[in-house]
């Protein structure tokens, strides 16, 4: 008996035989009459006559090689049949269990669940339960339906089944537990998964590694993924971990394992996985201290790769730690060479890598007495305030100063890193020094200053202590452990409120936070460090990045009065917070949001000015021609495209200019001026990706003209030269318009599908059956629209295409009248999509499907919580205050629904929402203010 295989939950395992071949027997079968129908009981004598049981074998046998020959309705009616004449057969329930699968095969997923359900009322001793469970559970996953699944699945697990079955069972339950979003039951179901030796417990292991790298459990992850090497090594799953394992014991502090691990990946990985393994048991060698196997795995790694920099300085610290000096300067050289320079750092400071490189390079050349190269260098690796090795630099080029007698420059520096760094581990030896140094000079009061302060430092255990804590924290943040740097630069924080890094650690745990994403969070915790540390250094950078907060979460008022703030506030000497042109840009674009157009424009129009290499001034007048253009006047907006035509040939810019520019002269039926742009755009910066818009502007011009023929021909050529473009669900659209205009609509289908063949892509391939479910949609065929959607949701889509999906999925359910499934997809775009930009749009509609279900409570608290969760969206806000008094009203509390409806009047008289609500209830209209002298005052 085939069983479906467990990644293709909707499509049965291969026939035992060639097709053919059962094609070939059921045609010799139907002509021998041998499917004839038999009554099951024949009347003799007036009494009844049981069926023949070797007649009952045959039809089974002729049931059953329908379903060999997959044919699939043909065996669900003969399986049937058999159950309806021979119910008291010994094979009654594996030809119920049979029909169950040729349903599914057939497409029948309602009817094979329902088949599957009954199979276990009728047979759930039968040798066939356990398959018939662990089916009903296959399908309910494949189905999305993942609350019915773990239903399915626990019951199939709580019956004994063979292990086989059991551990798919689990493995099932643990991918269902994923996608409701709760990891700790789906670890426990793959753990089980697991423990049995099935085919299953590589998928399983897998999947329990990677489930518990999400939580951050690194020693589980690396138990899981040992277990997957050691069980199963030549599983595919395996190779899949890569460099996994090496990571989580890496993170687990495992250092040798780490290592050993990596080594051991290298030579079945290639190109980048390759060099980066090298890389990674290079650098946790040189931890280790062992360093000749350091270099050698590090010598795997070319100066070109992506970590060749990243080798090298392991290298030299190797070398350093050898005491090859000279070998050590000249591999922390190569390190340092090709290091970015930060934006806005002064002195162009290197990035991290060059920023250390130059720090060990600079201990390497005061090996080799080289001393002013390696003052140069110690120069460079304090020039990054922020790097992790600049206070130490900082000590180093104040000691070589001093050992070469230039004690004005050392205290310089000591003095420096006093102020800069007054927490670091190396400010109580740089406070003995600068005694030393004024010492050295003469000045004896500064000399005595400098030693109480010292004497001071080296008692300070618990500050000591609160640094190390500190540096533990920020070590996580410059590392990219955002989620993880969290909570250890709270904890520093809330540990001594008033101490010296408190504040410190407060701000990077807000910036951690909006690194991470977390903007809600962010924003609380950036608020929190203003209004306790009001005048600490960082404030200017918190004010810069709780604005930016405000922004992400499209609370475009907050996050305009935010960048107001930072620009009131930013000094031009503030080096730390290079930020101004970016706030102007950004505060610009929140007037743009808000639909404040002039006063977007008077931003923007500061921009080139704000900084001396005039960063941003081409992007400040492409978003000026949008917003002459959002208010219509479309000869400003034309004429602010060309400054930046002139003005800005190079920018990245150009050609997206040239577009928006066709666009305006389209819009107006300029058409000759708005195809000239276009082709300018082909012929100028045919690689730029504006260019596939510009090929979709001249078909939608030509469209325009009536010139289908042509239309047609510009289509064809952004299918054929663009396949993996956002806009080929576009130029399909507009070629399907094309043909039909032509009488050629008969077209339009082998079109799609021959642009769908061309895309490799999987995220263009799904765009494209996004946009055929969505024409659908559009068309009226509702359920073809809802069948279109779950096929894609179930492929995978990227992100950007699910929430789509996901959003037309309610929209096509609400529109089937299936209100119930249309809220189960929107809740699954806002759970799996809280931060889409559709999320607004999804909660709005959950609340209407929500009441259109009977669920009025449920209704009314998803459209109450809107108002909180996008203040902004004013218009929305209205809408869900509609909303809201009409689960109210559905709720018996009419007093109440009148009341949000008055508030939405109030509030938002100009909104759609309160329009209508004002037309069906025109005494809720505001009373209007009294005249002067009404109310008892004075005339």
């Amino acid at each position: 008996m085939p069983l479906r295989s467990l990644r293709a939950p909707r499509r049965p395992a291969p026939p035992s035989r060639p097709r053919w071949f059962a094609t070939r027997w059921l045609a010799a079968a139907l002509a021998c009459g041998a499917v004839a129908t038999p009554p099951a009981y024949a009347q003799t004598a007036g009494r009844l006559v049981a069926p023949d049981p070797a007649r009952a074998a045959e039809a089974f046998d002729e049931a059953r090689a329908l379903f060999d020959g997959a044919l699939y309705e043909s065996s669900a009616r003969a399986f049937e049949a058999f159950r309806e004449r021979y119910p008291e057969s010994p094979r009654a329930a594996e030809a119920l269990y049979l029909q169950a699968e040729s349903a599914l095969a057939s497409r029948d997923g309602r009817g094979a669940a329902d088949l599957f359900a009954r199979f276990e009322t009728d047979y759930p001793a039968s040798p066939f339960a356990a398959d018939a469970r662990l089916a009903l559970g296959r399908y309910y996953y494949a189905s999305g339906a993942y609350d019915q699944a773990e239903d399915a699945l626990q019951a199939a697990l709580a019956r004994p089944a063979p292990p086989a079955l059991e551990a798919e069972a689990a493995y099932l339950l643990g991918q269902t537990a994923i996608r409701q979003g709760r990891p700790a039951a789906a670890e426990a179901a793959f753990a089980q998964a697991a423990a049995l030796d099935t085919p299953t417990a590589p998928a399983a292991l897998y999947a329990l590694g990677t489930t518990r790298v999400e939580a951050g459990d690194w020693g589980g992850a690396a138990a899981a993924f040992e277990g997957l090497r050691d069980r199963y090594p030549t599983a595919p799953e395996n190779a899949a971990v890569r460099l996994g394992l090496a990571e989580a014991y890496l993170r687990a502090g495992r250092l040798d394992e780490a290592a050993a691990e990596a080594e051991a990946r290298r030579p079945a990985l290639a190109g980048d996985d390759a060099e980066r393994a090298a890389l990674l048991a290079g650098e946790t060698r040189v931890r280790l201290g062992q360093m000749d196997a350091a270099e050698a795995a590090l010598a795997a790694v070319p100066d070109a790769s992506r970590y060749g920099r990243r080798a090298r300085l392991a290298e030299g610290r190797a070398a350093y730690a050898d005491g090859d000096w000279q070998r050590a300067a000249d591999a922390l050289a190569a390190a340092r060479a090709g290091g970015a320079a930060l934006e806005g750092a002064p002195g162009g400071a290197a990035d991290a890598v060059a920023h250390e490189a130059a720090y060990y390079q600079g201990l390497a050349l005061k090996q080799l007495g080289e001393l002013a190269d390696a003052e140069a260098a110690f120069a460079a690796a304090e020039d990054r305030p922020d790097g992790a090795y600049a206070d130490a630099a900082l000590l180093e080029l104040g000691l070589l100063r001093y050992e070469r007698r230039r004690y004005t420059d050392a205290a310089g520096a000591f003095d420096r890193l006093l102020a800069e760094y007054p927490q670091s581990p190396y400010a109580g030896e740089a406070a003995r020094m600068l005694g030393e140094a004024y010492a050295a000079l003469g000045d004896a009061a500064r000399a005595r200053e400098a030693f109480a302060q010292a004497e001071n430092l080296g008692t300070a255990s618990a500050e000591t202590r609160a640094e190390v804590a500190f540096q533990d924290a920020y070590a996580r943040f410059r590392t990219r452990d955002y989620v993880g740097a969290v909570p250890a630069l709270l904890a520093v924080a809330e540990a001594d409120p008033a101490g010296p890094r408190a504040g410190e650690a407060l701000f990077w745990a807000g910036e951690a936070a909006f690194q991470a994403g977390e903007y809600a969070r962010a924003e609380t915790i950036l608020a929190d460090f203003l209004a306790r540390y009001p005048d600490h250094r960082q404030a200017t950078a918190g004010r810069y990045v709780l604005a930016w907060t405000h922004f992400k979460r499209r609370d475009y008022d907050a996050a305009a009065t935010g960048f107001e703030r930072f620009l009131s506030a930013y000094s031009r000497s503030a080096e730390s917070v290079p930020y101004y042109a970016d706030a102007l840009l950004r505060l610009g674009d929140a007037y743009y949001a808000l639909g404040r157009y002039d006063d977007a424009r008077q931003v923007y129009a500061r921009v080139p000015a704000a900084t001396s290499e005039r960063q941003g001034g081409d992007y400040a007048l492409y978003q000026t021609a949008q917003a002459f253009g959002s208010e219509g006047q479309t000869d400003s907006a034309l004429a602010a495209y060309a400054r930046l035509l002139t003005k800005y040939p190079q920018s990245e810019l150009y050609a997206q200019a040239l577009v928006a520019r066709g666009a305006l002269l389209a819009a107006r039926g300029d058409y000759d001026p708005a195809v000239a742009d276009y082709e300018r755009v082909l012929s100028e910066r045919p690689q730029d990706p504006a260019a596939a818009r510009a090929l979709l502007g001249v078909a939608d011009v030509r469209l325009n003209q009536e010139r289908y023929a042509d239309a047609e021909a510009a289509y064809r050529t952004v299918l054929d030269r663009y396949p993996g473009s956002p806009l080929v669900t576009d130029a399909l659209d507009g070629l399907a318009f094309a043909l039909g205009e032509q009488g050629r609509g008969g077209e339009v289908d082998a079109a799609v599908a021959a642009a769908e063949a061309r895309v490799t892509d999987p995220a263009a391939r799904a765009r494209i059956r996004l946009s055929r479910a969505q024409s659908s949609l559009a068309a009226g065929r509702d359920s073809l629209a809802v069948a279109q959607l779950e096929g894609l949701l179930q492929s995978g889509p990227p992100p950007e295409v699910e929430t789509d999906a996901l959003l037309a999925l309610g929209g096509a359910y609400r529109a089937a009248g299936d209100a119930a499934d249309a809220a189960r997809a929107l809740r699954r775009l806002l759970t799996r999509f809280p931060e889409s930009a559709l999320a607004p749009e999804a909660q709005l509609q959950l609340a209407d499907a929500l009441l259109a279900s009977g669920d009025a409570e449920d209704a009314r608290a998803v459209a109450a919580g809107f108002a909180a969760a996008y203040p902004a969206d004013t218009e929305r806000v209205a809408a869900a205050l509609r909303l809201e008094a009409t689960a109210l009203d559905a709720l018996s509390r009419p007093e109440e629904g009148d009341d949000r409806l008055r508030t939405l009047v109030e509030r938002y008289p100009e909104s759609a929402a309160a329009r209508a609500v004002l037309r069906a209830r025109p005494e809720l209209a505001p009373a209007p203010p009294p005249v002067d002298g009404e109310d008892g005052g004075a005339p």
